[in-house]
């Protein structure tokens, strides 16, 4: 066999080591006189080559021309030998369509890739001389889950036991400890789990057993303020807080709410024709003699008789033949008293009359009777006025209310030859059972009744 003949080791070439040494010992072709040397590697070849009749080691040198075929000299290209004075794929190798080599595995490397001839190299989760077999990462110790592991095709999955949560480091933690909890404000751990607590009494927890809402303690009851204070809730608690007309002041020692005089003080809106009256936490306004109103606002009237119930000169009787009386009751905004018929006095249809008697009308002459009135309550019953002169006569009548405000009922007298000897006032009891029927600031004016009236209760 030539000494420079070339060749790529065949199949029983590959059983044994090929060792590769520079050519040391021949003279460059730049010593000949040649042109540049191109880089040379030396390849030993096993000793026996029965198929082509090569007894002995020989040394072939291949020389990687970067002429040939455009291939690169710097690195040597995997799977490349030289075949005489061609450079082609190795056993086992084959040319792909960039002009390497690649090497060719039988069948193929169902989940992997081919890295040398029928070597394949698997992706992770799979093995086997074709990467066909699925790796059970389960089976492997350690195991690579805490609690629960699921092998599936190529991987695994974890799986964590009741009350536990899957940590990103595959590992199970107790999802019942307050770390695991999102409490709005503290937590404990108790043997039941878990438990957020909230920051004060004043606080409870939500049905969701995380956030804390708070508890009225005025509206509950729970709240305990002096008689004299009253109550006002935040969040989580609440204080107490002088009554409106009251002030807080140090006095003999202490803290007190103390009463605000508005009508010392001039603090008051009553009108300039009506007197203040201080009473505890408020003050009352009545318009003085000679005038009408609610006392905010007083109007001039040339009152003939004052019929008013606590300072009145006109007589007033309960009719004994009705079914219930007329009892008077407290004025809101004004000093005395009214008369009123309570929804809960009586039955149904029953009836209550209330008597002015007027014994002194002069004959030939005009009145006009004043009076506030309200009706409050849903269903409460009905009003009516009678006027008594030779027999009795409806005046005027009220049956139902759209709020609950004092409003003023005026009635003409004419009085003819016949005067008038009384006024009836009559409630009938309705099916309500809350609010009353009213009645306020009788008045007999002389003269024609004015347009415009002021109530005296507003």
């Amino acid at each position: 066999m030539p000494s420079h003949l070339s060749l790529c080791p065949g199949p029983a070439a590959r059983r044994r080591p090929l060792h590769v040494h520079p050519h040391s010992g021949a003279k460059s072709h730049e010593e000949r006189g040649g042109s540049k040397a191109e880089p040379q590697r030396v390849l030993l070849l096993p000793a026996e080559f029965p198929e082509r009749g090569v007894s002995s080691l020989k040394t072939i040198a291949l020389v990687h021309s970067a002429k040939d075929r455009g291939l690169s000299t710097s690195t040597p290209q995997p799977g490349l030998c030289r075949y005489g004075t061609k450079l082609a794929c190795c056993y086992g190798w084959r040319r792909n369509s960039r002009g390497g080599c690649e090497a060719l595995c039988e069948p193929g490397c169902k989940f992997g890739e081919c890295v040398g001839p029928n070597k394949c190299r698997c992706f992770p989760g799979y093995t086997g001389k074709t990467c066909s077999q699925d790796v059970n990462e389960c089976g492997l110790k350690p195991r690579p889950c805490q609690h629960r592991c699921v092998n599936t095709h190529g991987s695994y999955k974890c799986f964590c036991l009741s009350s536990h949560v899957l940590m990103p480091d595959a590992t199970c933690a107790n999802s019942r400890t307050c770390a695991m909890t999102s409490c709005q404000y503290s937590c404990e751990d108790t043997e039941e789990g878990p438990r957020c607590l909230c920051p004060s009494s004043g606080l409870r927890l939500a049905p969701n057993g995380r956030v804390c809402t708070d508890i009225d303690e005025c509206a509950s009851g729970k709240a305990v303020c002096p008689y004299n204070r009253r109550c006002v809730n935040t969040f989580g608690s609440y204080y107490c807080k002088c009554h409106v007309g009251f002030e807080l002041k140090y006095v003999r020692g202490r803290y007190d709410c103390v009463d605000i005089n508005e009508c010392a003080g001039n603090t008051h809106p009553c009108s300039l024709y009506a007197n203040c009256l201080n009473t505890q936490g408020s003050f009352k306004c009545k318009c003085k003699q000679g005038y009408r109103g609610n006392g905010l606002q007083c109007s001039d009237l040339n009152i003939s008789v004052d019929c008013s119930f606590e300072h009145g000169v006109c007589d007033w009787k309960q009719d004994i033949e009705d079914d219930f009386d007329w009892n008077p009751a407290d004025r809101d905004n004004a000093v005395g008293y009214y008369m009123a018929v309570p929804a809960l006095a009586g039955r149904k249809k029953d009836i209550g009359r209330l008597k002015l008697l007027l014994p002194d009308l002069q004959p030939q002459s005009n009145f006009c009777l004043l009076f506030d009135y309200r009706l409050a309550g849903d269903k409460v019953g009905k009003l009516r006025v009678f006027v008594k002169s030779s027999n009795n006569a409806l005046a005027w009548e009220e049956t139902r209310s759209k709020d609950e405000r004092w409003k003023t009922g005026k009635i003409q007298l004419e009085q003819g030859i016949s005067t008038t000897k009384s006024i009836i006032f009559e409630a009938e009891h309705g099916r309500g059972k809350a609010g009353e029927i009213a009645v306020d600031g009788v008045f007999l004016v002389s003269g024609l009744c004015p347009d415009r009236l002021l109530s005296v209760n507003g």
